[in-house]
């Protein structure tokens, strides 16, 4: 059934009534009184009618609003019938004050709090309804700017459809000129004007909503947009639109007043936030013993709270917010710090993981430890390659993105954990080259481990054994190669252990030395099976020591007064005072040193596989000069040994034959220790790059490079395209004369030569390459900073907050930058706020 439309006699005869009862009202000059200012409500009596005339604003209505200083009245029910003696108003005069939209500061509709604020285009008009919003909602929609999306606009029937040219008027002359009131709706598919869609006067005759509600009709619109844009309509919102944003309007005093609060907080919130991250980025506990600000004493409050009393005293922001005593809300307590905590991290890893997504792969980086409440703790860091083309550079950065409890322990959960972090870091893992785990078979198990599964989602994620870790099995599995070396490793330990468990005995050793004052800082050193360069540090300590350990030794014997510390020091001193001891000891002092000169290159985050190869290959080929230099081992055994005038010869022990079967060769066995323990699983994914190295490439002909691009292409099908084989052909004429060795370089050379276009897949494969992590140790490094944060006086602190603790120091460099507004921003909206943080 259709809607009925009134007759024309019924629409006269109702505006015959209104125009009456408009009569009947009170002219606007019976409600000015010398006795009050001004009252709330004065105009409004006459704005709120229907069907008022409206007309234009002339320079005698400005001057007459500017007259008005208006003060928000809390008694204001009341209409005081006084008039101004000094202040008349005609009728005419009251009519245009009608055409001023007031705006009172009423609590924010529901249609505010629906508001996506976290949406690209959150002012699109398809969110609202048709209704004048209020004074908080255009706030809102103002700060967001008009919505001018540059997107592929659809066609309608017609295969007409919107342009972004419409958002600029071209002059005759060729000038841009933009047109800030017109906008576009995704969600409408519509164009309209954000000006008359919140200031225009809907009880104005000549009204009309088109432009409100908005325009679908492609043809002829650049007459529709230029014939709005001159009409009185448009003409009056924009004025009115003028008026608001110099803050010009009837209640400035108001917005003025609600301008300044939201200044103070922000300025609160900037001070506060930058008080976390001081504190934060150096491990310093925040909390004491406190609940609330003044709850408690304030010598027993945390280093937060101190550290605001302290800045207090000399910023005057922080002092008025503690001296005001009737306002309880102070933003201070531990459940406001903590959110705050929150939104940093969650920047931080925010604008990593925008970096990850520009970049074009990345690789996993995982390793796990138990912290002091026993809970597994997973370090997840991501390694990738930032290409800066404008200043002809690139990074190899790796990020920390947090630490995750682990409840389970199988590969199958491992892989679950992944995929929700990937998803909830909105990364794709198809983007994943690489992976880089330590030896636990869960993680790197090649029919059930972390790295198979991956590997099942992504065949190209490579899988590299930690070269750290290998190496520091490498040197654990050789000290417990033979007997004698495993005897000498805990006599090292014993000597350590009967030292480190005395005050006078470690004061007696660090002083009893004629040259302590140049070598007092080198002190013994605790063999430790997990760290990379322990052995090396207690071994050389002890080289370093030797003499003055037997000095004590002999001392403690001769003058100690308990029986147990005498024995023990007869059982050390026995032990290490024999040239046997002594040969072994320089003989693997130099063997560490050698090892120990690669072990901190692989821990740099900038290392590559082919820069790893070689260090390890050069360490193998040290060892091996090592064995065929045995007599300047064995020479400097006996310039120690004469020190202390230990005998240079061996003692002589009655041999000992194992039985001998009848199937057995005689002839002496030894370890089967061989050049492949020191190599790692590193070669063999270095080796598949390896014609990419200059040096190498130099020397292929074309049909080995067809070939190993063939099987590289193979493997990367995803990234490399059938035209590798032609660029690395073109790229040898380029890099003949050029001094480059590494894959590094070269990928340097093609960025800053501007070669990115000419040789794409070659610079993809160097990425690639580069993205392959070395080592863990920065996740390693990750479990340090665990310690510090999480020790056994903040053993309480839950996951979510140890995690951004964790982000905030392990990345305090992004803290530098950051941008301390939109973290405002972020806890403005985050919730419904007692005080209001949005100007």
């Amino acid at each position: 059934m259709s809607k009925r439309v009134p007759s024309g006699y019924e629409k006269r005869k109702k505006k015959k009534e209104e125009q009456e009862k408009i009569l009947k009202l009170p002219k606007i000059n019976s409600f000015f009184s010398s006795a009050v200012p001004y009252e709330e409500g004065i105009i409004n009596s006459n704005i709120t009618q229907p069907n008022t005339k409206p007309t234009a604003l002339n320079d005698t209505t400005l001057n007459i609003i500017e007259s008005f200083k208006t003060e928000p009245q809390h008694s204001s029910s009341k209409v005081v019938p006084n008039v101004e003696p000094s202040l008349t108003l005609n009728d005419t005069t009251s009519d245009k004050l009608d055409t001023i939209e007031t705006f009172t500061p009423e609590p924010a509709p529901s249609s505010s709090k629906d508001l996506d604020l976290t949406c690209r285009y959150p002012s699109d008009r398809g969110k609202f309804s048709d209704e004048v919003l209020d004074a908080q909602t255009k706030r809102l929609i103002m700060s967001f700017g008009p919505c001018k999306p540059d997107i592929n606009f659809p066609r309608n029937d017609s295969n007409r459809k919107f342009s972004i040219e419409y958002y600029f008027m071209n002059t005759k002359s060729g000038f841009k000129i933009p047109r800030p009131w017109l906008c576009y709706s995704i969600i409408l598919d519509m164009v309209y004007c954000e000006t008359c869609w919140l200031f225009a006067d809907r009880l104005n005759k000549s009204y009309h909503s088109n432009w409100v509600d908005g325009v679908n009709d492609w043809q002829h619109l650049a007459q529709k947009i230029s014939k709005h844009e001159s009409s009185t309509q448009h003409i009056e919102a924009g004025q009115v639109r003028s008026l608001w944003n110099k803050n010009k309007i009837i209640d400035e005093q108001l917005e003025r007043q609600i301008s300044e609060e939201a200044d103070f907080w922000r300025n609160v919130l900037e001070r506060i936030i930058k008080i976390i991250l001081f504190l934060t980025t150096g491990n310093t506990a925040l909390r004491g013993k406190e609940g609330k600000f003044g709850d408690c004493n304030k010598f027993a409050e945390g280093n937060f709270l101190r550290t605001v009393r302290l800045i207090s005293d000399y910023d005057p922001v922080l002092n008025k917010l503690i001296s005001n005593d009737k306002d309880c809300v102070k933003y201070l307590s531990h459940t406001i710090v903590n959110e705050l905590i929150e939104i940093l991290s969650s920047e931080i890893v925010k604008k990593n993981c925008d970096e990850i997504r520009t970049s074009q792969y990345f690789s996993l980086i995982m390793d796990s430890t138990q912290d002091l409440t026993k809970v597994d703790q997973l370090s997840i860091i991501i390694r990738y390659v930032k290409v800066n083309y404008e200043e002809n550079k690139f990074e190899i950065k790796e990020s920390f993105i947090g630490f995750y409890d682990l409840k389970h322990h199988t590969a199958k959960d491992y892989e679950q954990l992944i995929r929700k972090i990937i998803i909830k870091l909105n990364l794709d893992i198809t983007k994943c080259r690489g992976q880089g785990y330590d030896g636990a078979s869960v993680m790197s198990g090649k029919h059930n481990g972390v790295q198979t599964r991956v590997k099942y989602i992504v065949p190209s994620a490579t899988f590299v054994h930690c070269s750290s870790h290998n190496l520091n099995l490498v040197i654990s599995d050789a000290a417990k190669s033979h007997q004698k070396i495993i005897n000498f490793f805990d006599t090292v330990q014993a000597i350590f252990n009967f030292f480190s468990s005395s005050g006078p005995r470690w004061a007696l050793l660090a002083f009893n030395s004629d040259i302590s004052n140049k070598i007092r800082a080198k002190v013994l050193k605790k063999v430790c099976p997990t760290r990379w360069e322990a052995r090396h540090d207690a071994v050389f300590a002890l080289k370093t020591r030797f003499v003055d350990v037997l000095k004590v030794l002999t001392q403690i014997i001769l003058t100690s007064s308990k029986t147990n510390e005498k024995n023990l020091a007869m059982g050390l001193k026995k032990q290490i005072e024999n040239r046997e001891f002594v040969l072994i000891l320089c003989l693997w002092e130099p063997i560490l040193r050698a090892l120990q000169g690669i072990s901190k290159p692989l821990q740099n985050v900038n290392i590559t596989l082919d820069q790893a190869s070689n260090m390890l290959r050069n360490a193998v080929q040290t060892t091996q000069k090592l064995r065929n230099s045995f007599e300047d081992v064995s020479k400097n055994a006996n310039e120690l040994c004469l020190k202390w005038g230990i005998s240079t010869s061996f003692l002589n022990k009655r041999n000992i034959f194992a039985k001998k079967h009848y199937d057995e060769l005689d002839g002496d066995y030894r370890l089967n220790v061989t050049e492949e323990n020191f190599k790692v699983p590193t070669y063999n994914v270095a080796d598949s790059f390896g014609f990419l190295t200059p040096t190498t490439l130099l020397k292929l002909n074309d049909s080995d490079i067809i070939k190993y691009s063939y099987d590289f292409v193979l493997k990367y099908e995803n990234d490399i395209t059938s035209d590798f084989a032609r660029q690395l052909i073109a790229l040898k004429t380029v890099i003949i004369n050029s001094e480059i060795k590494a894959i590094k370089d070269l990928a340097q050379f093609i960025i800053s030569n501007g070669f990115p276009s000419s040789f794409p897949d070659i610079l993809s494969a160097c990425i690639i390459f580069m993205c392959i992590p070395v080592t863990v140790a920065s996740a390693e490094r990750s479990f340090s900073k665990l310690k510090l944060i999480k020790n056994y006086l903040r053993n309480t602190c839950n996951q979510d907050r140890l995690s951004s603790l964790a982000v905030l120091n392990i990345e305090r460099e992004q803290t530098i930058n950051i941008a301390i507004d939109k973290i405002i921003n972020d806890f403005a909206n985050a919730k419904s706020r007692r005080k209001n943080f949005l100007i």
